[in-house]
């Protein structure tokens, strides 16, 4: 996919898309996993943006991109609105409070999802 005369190519370890069957259209949410054992040099945040990019290009609206970042057990939310894009802190997953904080940000995706994004 080409952004600004860049061609960025990206595999998404979990996409939640608009489509049908394997083709899909408008991307809203990313997971991006780092995986040692597959890749030792691969960087999640860089994949996570890159993906970003693409669906920005691909969904061709003004609409932010969200998705998540997990190494091992921690897991960082980001949000992409134009060029510039917001991290979250990072919730350990192991920690009961902050998997706690962690369903609650997924279920408030779900919410825009439902109510800003799919209307």
């Amino acid at each position: 996919m080409s952004a600004e005369g860049m061609y960025l190519t990206v595999k998404s370890d979990f996409m939640l898309a608009k489509g049908f069957l394997n083709v899909f259209g408008t991307p809203y949410f990313h997971f991006q996993e780092y995986k040692p054992q597959l890749n030792p040099s691969s960087e999640p945040m860089a994949q996570l943006l890159e993906a970003f990019l693409i669906a920005q290009v691909k969904n061709n609206d003004k609409n932010p991109m969200y998705g998540v970042e997990i190494v091992g057990a921690s897991w960082r939310f980001v949000i992409l609105e134009g060029k510039n894009y917001v991290v979250s802190k990072t919730f350990d997953s192991i920690d009961k409070d902050d998997l706690l904080k962690i369903i609650a940000v997924l279920r408030k995706f779900r919410w825009i999802l439902e109510t800003r994004l799919l209307v």
